[in-house]
């Protein structure tokens, strides 16, 4: 397989990852009210550890949509045969795994510091144990597929395919890639 479309589809995976992990962090926001009611009372400690909690699932709600954005749209620039193309996806890949490392500093899990173990009981429920384990699945698998889609850009083949290119074509776009014939 041509090492373009490769990319291509290691950053479309890359999107859909990072959807599906702001959906799950969407899912628990909508049910966050629920359980906070149905948990308490809580002691003052507690929920000013709630609302840490609250914030930072928030943060990672945003975070996880703005990156499935900017993924999406560099797995749309990838079959776009400009010269600048693979500086583009290089550099937006970049800061999609600087971001992801700042979201895990910023993650719901490190707003979750109780002082002992059954305070930690009381809130373990706010945020379970498959989202913390979704979560650094996600990071590290679009980490993995951003480098490996870096590495398809940088190979004799991708550079061929950006460099040769008809200015006289009506459509430079999205599908321009899949009519070419490639010899693998």
């Amino acid at each position: 397989m041509h090492p373009v479309r490769v990319a291509f589809w290691l950053v479309t995976a890359c999107a859909g990852l990072q959807l599906g992990q702001a959906a799950a962090a969407g899912w628990l926001l909508l049910r966050y009210e629920g359980l906070v009611t149905s948990l308490g009372p809580w002691t003052r400690n507690e929920a000013i550890l709630v609302q840490n909690v609250y914030v930072h699932l928030i943060g990672a709600f945003v975070l996880a949509v703005g990156l499935s954005t900017l993924l999406a749209g560099a797995a749309m620039a990838v079959p776009r045969r400009r010269p600048h193309t693979r500086g583009v996806v290089g550099w937006a890949l970049l800061l999609v795994t600087l971001s992801l490392l700042l979201g895990v500093v910023y993650s719901p899990d490190s707003a979750l510091l109780p002082d002992d173990q059954a305070q930690l009981d009381h809130l373990l429920p706010l945020l379970p144990l498959w989202y913390t384990a979704m979560q650094g699945c996600v990071v590290a698998t679009v980490i993995v597929c951003s480098v490996l889609a870096v590495l398809r850009l940088g190979r004799e083949a991708a550079a061929e395919y950006y460099l040769r290119h008809d200015p006289t074509a009506h459509w430079h776009g999205f599908t321009s890639w899949l009519d070419v014939r490639f010899q693998d």
